[in-house]
C-alpha cells in the first residue's frame, strides 16, 4: 500500500512539474522623455535685460500652450489661461517689441518682431512633432497646471521650470561673451563729415 501511495505521489509530482510554466519575464516600462529644446539658429545682436529674457520665456510658453491646444483639442484650458493672464501677456509682448526696437531700430523692428512670432510658432510646432505620439499625453499636465495658476509669481515659477523652444538665442546682459546692450552706430552726418575731411 505504501509503495502504491509513493508511486502516486511521484507521478503527481512529475505531472505538476510538466504542466507548470515559468512566469513571464517582467516588462520594464521606460517613461518617455520629450527631447530638449534645440538651440535656435538666429542670435540677437544685443543682450537682453532680465525682464526681457523673462518676456521671451513667457511669450514662448504661451506659443507652446497654443500649439498644445490646437494639436490636442484643449482650447478650453488655453482660453482660460489667456483670460486669466491677459494683462500680463500683453505687457510681456510690449517688452519684446521694445527689445526689437532697441536691437534693430524703429524702421525694421515691427516687421522683424512679426517674423520672430511666426518663426516661434513654427519652432514650437517642430518641437511638438519631435515629441512623437506621446506629445498630447505629456503636454496635458503642463496646460492644466498653467491654467490653474492664480498669480503672476506662480506663472514666473512655471516659466523657469518648463523647457520652452525658442526661435532666437538671446544672451542675458552681464553673461561672459554676451553682445552689448545697445548697438552703437555713428550718425550718418558724422561719417559724411569725416569722409569729406579725408578727401580734401
Amino acid at each position: 500500500m505504501a509503495r502504491k501511495l509513493k508511486g502516486v505521489l511521484c507521478l503527481t509530482a512529475l505531472l505538476s512539474v510538466a504542466t507548470c510554466k515559468a512566469p513571464p519575464p517582467r516588462v520594464h516600462h521606460v517613461a518617455f522623455v520629450p527631447p530638449p529644446p534645440t538651440r535656435p539658429a538666429d542670435s540677437a545682436p544685443i543682450c537682453g535685460q532680465p525682464e526681457e529674457i523673462n518676456a521671451f520665456r513667457i511669450v514662448g510658453l504661451q506659443t507652446q500652450l497654443m500649439q498644445i491646444a490646437l494639436s490636442c483639442s484643449r482650447d478650453d484650458s488655453y482660453n482660460a489661461f489667456v483670460r486669466k493672464f491677459q494683462p500680463q501677456l500683453e505687457t510681456q509682448r510690449t517688452i519684446l517689441e521694445s527689445f526689437f526696437t532697441r536691437a534693430y531700430g524703429r524702421r525694421q523692428s515691427h516687421a522683424l518682431y512679426d517674423q520672430y512670432i511666426t518663426q516661434l510658432a513654427d519652432a514650437e510646432s517642430q518641437y511638438n512633432l519631435a515629441s512623437g505620439v506621446d506629445f498630447c499625453s505629456l503636454s496635458k499636465a503642463t496646460l492644466d497646471q498653467v491654467a490653474s495658476l492664480s498669480s503672476t509669481d506662480d506663472l514666473a515659477k512655471v516659466v523657469a521650470k518648463v523647457p520652452v523652444q525658442q526661435a532666437m538665442d538671446v544672451e542675458t546682459c552681464g553673461t561672459p561673451g554676451a553682445p552689448p546692450a545697445t548697438l552703437r552706430t555713428k550718425p550718418l552726418k558724422h561719417r559724411t563729415r569725416e569722409y569729406h575731411r579725408r578727401t580734401e
